[in-house]
């Protein structure tokens, strides 16, 4: 008969006893209890989450009318000079005349980011070396167009086209460079931003422009006054002042060109000119199309010009995705500026917008180039201006 084992009793696991330790149950039942003040925080948290989900989906907007007055409207009158100065001088939130809700005294840049309360050493030195770092000129077209939005588009263009002919401003375009933001049910997939469809147009003052190629001519003129400098750099810095100075004359004898090219049509330039001018950021490729590739067709540009389009396209895509989060695609302009700021449970400003990616540029003109690009539109309400998101993506 074969033996049969068994396991000893000892061999059995044991599980711990249930009982929990004295020490961590104490530790557990401190946790629930709330401070006078966690609780008023807490209180304050709970009260603004459900006032906000009870006025931002509930109910639509009731429209007054569409006869809108935008606050940037009042300085331009008819004159796209004068418009193009307006956007340039309220940019930035704490130094615009279109509001006040960042008082701080006038001075120079430095003095104005430091005099800010609210924010970190860290932020305000983060501020100041993405402003000195962008392109301080420029303009959208599309911007202008909402500064002109009782009149029609054609009349900017139309007036853009004189004050360019007559050596006044200069226009780039930069291809296939506009945001497309999905808004789709799919989470995954909202405000899921691409790009290659639609072209953005902006517009520099002239004198603005070729200050930029002088002060890089100069840049190079004093590095040449080196005599230590090799022969071989020597000789590359020469032939980039005369690319410059190739490009500065071209552009002037032909103020609407858009493009060069080795074509004569296009100003004939060397492949030696057009490489300087791509490294110095003067021009660009016109396209990511085959064909234009082949033809060597490229862009007048501006250097840096894709920090400031980044810019903005952030604060589009930024809009887009805060209205289509609502159940009516469509906010109060007070609800709008209170998500752009950031509220605390006291019921005051965070100042996000003067974080990543925006350094504290000013709503107005994430609103106006949305408003002029046809992705939103504006209108009155018994309670102030309402924004909605229209069907162009």
């Amino acid at each position: 008969m074969a033996l049969q084992y068994s396991p000893a009793k000892s061999s059995k696991v044991s599980k711990r006893p249930s009982t929990k330790s004295p020490v961590k149950k104490f530790q557990k039942d401190v946790r629930k209890i709330l401070l006078p003040s966690t609780k008023i925080y807490k209180d304050a948290v709970s009260k603004q989450k459900s006032q906000s989900s009870t006025t931002q989906d509930d109910s639509k907007l009731t429209i007054k009318d569409y006869n809108v007055r935008l606050d940037y409207q009042q300085y331009s009158g008819k004159d796209i000079m004068v418009a193009i100065d307006t956007i340039l001088d309220n940019k930035w939130a704490e130094n615009t005349n279109l509001h006040n809700r960042y008082p701080t005294k006038q001075g120079t840049l430095e003095e104005r980011i430091f005099g800010l309360r609210g924010l970190s050493n860290t932020v305000k030195t983060d501020i100041l070396k993405f402003r000195r770092n962008l392109p301080m000129d420029l303009v959208t077209t599309t911007q202008l167009y909402s500064i002109f939005l009782n009149e029609s588009n054609t009349f900017v263009d139309k007036s853009l086209e004189s004050h360019i002919l007559s050596g006044e401003l200069k226009k780039i375009v930069i291809s296939n460079a506009a945001p497309v933001i999905s808004r789709s049910v799919n989470k995954f997939q909202s405000g899921k931003v691409t790009y290659g469809f639609e072209n953005v147009e902006l517009v520099v003052k002239a004198d603005s422009y070729f200050s930029v190629i002088s002060s890089m001519r100069d840049v190079l003129e004093q590095e040449l006054q080196n005599n230590q400098l090799p022969g071989v750099l020597q000789n590359k810095k020469k032939s980039l002042i005369s690319s410059l100075d190739r490009l500065s004359r071209y552009l002037k004898e032909y103020p609407t060109a858009l493009y060069i090219s080795n074509c004569v049509d296009n100003g004939g330039f060397t492949d030696e000119e057009i490489t300087h001018l791509v490294n110095t950021g003067f021009v660009t490729l016109a396209s990511n199309h085959l064909i234009e590739i082949e033809a060597n067709i490229y862009s007048i540009s501006y250097p840096g010009c894709g920090t400031y389009l980044k810019l903005v396209n952030s604060g589009r895509s930024w809009l887009v995705k805060v209205l289509g989060k609502n159940k009516h695609k469509e906010l109060l302009e007070d609800q709008i500026i209170s998500k752009w700021e950031g509220v605390n449970a006291s019921g005051e400003s965070k100042m996000n917008n003067f974080r990543s990616p925006f350094f504290g540029y000013d709503l107005n003109w994430v609103l106006a180039d949305a408003l002029g690009a046809g992705v939103v539109e504006v209108f009155n309400t018994p309670v102030g201006r309402g924004w909605r998101l229209t069907g162009k993506i």
